[in-house]
C-alpha cells in the first residue's frame, strides 16, 4: 500500500448495520455450514465499506461463506474481530483468507459456550422467573415487561458485542486465554443453577397432606416433618424428577406435560400432594 493512500477505515455505521443483521442469525441455518449464510450477510455493510471493487467484495462473501456456528450474543463479538482483521488486509497487511476463519473458528466454541451459560442458562431463567412470579399475582403486564427486557438486552448486548469485538476483542481474548474463557463459563453455570433452583422453590407449589397417625397421636408430614427441615422438598423432587425424565429417559416436553398432569390429578385425588 502506498504510503500517501488513505488508510481504510469501517465507519460505525456499517458496524452498526452489520450488528442489526446479527439479529437475523437463527433465520438462515443449513446442515452444511450452518450459520454461514447469516455470517456472510450480517458482513455485507462492512465489506462494502472496506471495498470499492465489486471483485474483491466477491473474494469478502465466498471467504466468510466457511463453517461457522456460535452463540447469536457470542457471535457479535466473533464478528467484530473478523471485521478487524477484515479492515487490516484491506489495508494491506499480510492476513490471509484462512487466517481470518481460523479465528471464527477457534473462537465460535468457546464463544458458544460462554453465551449459552450467561444468557440461555442464567439470564432467560432469571427474566422468565420473575415475569411468572409477576403473572401469578395477576399481573397483565409480566408477560410484555418479560419481552422488553429479554429483546432489549438482546439487542443491546449485540450492538455492544460487534463494536467491542471490532476495537479490541482479539486482545481481550488474548489475555483471558482459555483458563479464563474455562472459568467465566464455569461460573455462569454455577449462577444458573442457583438461580434455577430459586425459581423451583419460588414457583413449583406443591405440598403433602399425609397424615401419619399413631394411636390417638396424628402426624402432618408437611407441617410437622418436612418444614421445620426441608420445606420445599417436594418441589424439588418433582423437578428432578422432570429433569430425569428429559435428560436420562429422552422424554419430549409435551410428553413430560402430560405426565406431571396426570401425576398432579392422581395424587391430589389421593390427597398425597395438593396445591397451598
Amino acid at each position: 500500500m502506498a504510503e500517501n493512500q488513505e488508510r481504510k477505515k469501517i465507519s460505525q455505521k456499517a458496524l452498526t448495520k452489520a450488528a442489526w443483521r446479527v439479529l437475523l442469525f437463527e433465520n438462515s441455518i443449513n446442515f452444511e455450514r450452518m450459520q454461514s449464510f447469516s455470517f456472510t450477510y450480517a458482513m455485507i455493510p462492512i465489506l462494502k465499506d472496506l471495498y470499492k471493487n465489486t471483485e474483491d467484495i466477491i473474494q469478502g462473501l465466498k471467504r466468510h461463506l466457511q463453517f461457522f456456528n456460535s452463540n447469536v450474543l457470542s457471535a457479535s463479538f466473533i464478528m467484530g474481530a473478523a471485521a478487524s482483521m477484515e479492515e487490516q488486509k484491506a489495508n494491506g497487511e499480510p492476513i490471509s483468507d484462512e487466517a481470518i476463519n481460523s479465528v471464527k473458528a477457534g473462537l465460535m466454541g468457546p464463544g458458544a459456550g460462554i453465551g449459552d451459560a450467561l444468557f440461555w442458562g442464567t439470564f432467560v431463567p432469571l427474566v422468565g422467573g420473575l415475569a411468572a412470579a409477576m403473572a401469578a399475582k395477576g399481573n397483565a403486564f409480566a408477560p410484555i415487561l418479560h419481552q422488553i427486557i429479554r429483546v432489549g438486552v438482546w439487542i443491546a448486548v449485540i450492538q455492544f458485542g460487534v463494536k467491542f469485538g471490532y476495537r479490541e476483542g482479539l486482545a481481550l481474548l488474548e489475555k483471558a486465554g482459555q483458563a479464563g474463557i474455562q472459568k467465566i463459563t464455569r461460573g455462569a453455570t454455577i449462577l444458573a443453577a442457583t438461580v434455577i433452583g430459586g425459581l423451583v422453590a419460588m414457583l413449583v407449589n406443591a405440598k403433602t397432606e399425609l397424615v401419619i397417625t399413631s394411636g390417638e397421636v396424628g402426624i402432618n408430614l408437611q407441617t410437622d416433618v418436612l418444614d421445620p427441615i426441608a420445606p420445599n422438598l417436594i418441589p424439588l423432587m418433582l423437578f428432578l424428577l422432570t429433569y430425569y425424565l428429559i435428560s436420562k429417559r429422552k422424554w419430549s416436553p409435551i410428553a413430560v406435560i402430560g405426565f406431571v398432569f396426570v401425576l398432579g390429578i392422581g395424587a391430589s385425588f389421593l390427597n398425597i400432594l395438593a396445591v397451598p
